[in-house]
């Protein structure tokens, strides 16, 4: 005995192999592709990779480039240990000290500095951009230029600056340079700022920074054609990379 099987009006029965009308109830099944955005989400993941990548690499190479670079100079240091040049005013010539009637003073000085350079295989190279300065009182009364040279190691070398200038001496200061001159005091202060380059085994030349001394100078006298005598020395320095 065989049994029908029953389908209600508007269903259709899986048995029914030769259906092929559209699905239940009119409805079209969603047909969902995900190739696309797979394959963007892939592309934008494999570039922040590469670029990552290469952030992490450009990273290393700067950082074994400091690294090397550090140790250079580390052994440059300890190879040539550099030691800091000394400076001293050895004497100072009064070629002209003349007080004019418009209370101007006309002042020629020819100062001589005696620089020692105590490294081995350092050399010094002196630029040209540099300024000497004689100061009494607060006001510049002459300045001048270092000449350029370039200094060897284990040297000692007397430079001669000559300082010229004009400036306003007015009473009160003639009356304050008189009392100093009386009593055998008359303090001046001698500024130097020069360009120096280090030179290494006469080949190797390092960056230029400047030199700044500051010579306090206690003479007894400032009068022309007459070498006055330095009673006492007080020196500063302060270097700008």
């Amino acid at each position: 005995m065989t049994s029908e099987v029953y389908v209600p009006k508007g269903y259709v029965s899986l048995e029914n192999q030769s259906y092929r009308g559209p699905p239940p109830y009119g409805r079209k099944v969603p047909y969902h592709s995900n190739r696309g955005s797979r394959g963007c989400g892939c592309g934008l993941l494999r570039c922040c990779c590469y670029c990552l990548s290469c952030f992490r690499c450009c990273f290393c190479c700067i950082f074994i480039f400091i690294l090397i670079l550090v140790a250079i100079v580390v052994g440059l240091y300890y190879l040539v240990k550099p030691t800091i040049p000394t400076y001293n005013v050895e004497n100072l010539d009064v070629k002209a000290f003349d007080i004019r009637k418009d209370n101007k003073l006309y002042t020629e000085i020819a100062v001589v500095v005696k620089a020692e350079n105590p490294n081995k295989d350092i050399g010094l190279d002196y630029g040209e951009n540099n300024a000497v300065s004689l100061i009494y009182s607060g006001s510049e009364l002459c300045w001048g230029k270092m000449p350029p040279f370039l200094q060897p190691g284990k040297n000692t070398t007397m430079v001669n600056v000559v300082l010229k200038g004009e400036s306003d001496f007015g009473p009160e200061k003639q009356n304050q340079f008189m009392q100093d001159q009386k009593n055998g005091n008359i303090p001046v202060l001698i500024t130097v700022k020069v360009p120096i380059r280090l030179v290494i085994d006469d080949f190797i030349h390092m960056r230029k920074f400047v030199v700044n001394v500051n010579c306090t100078v206690v003479i007894d006298q400032l009068q022309p054609n007459i070498r006055p005598n330095i009673k006492k020395k007080d020196f500063t320095y302060g270097i700008e990379f």
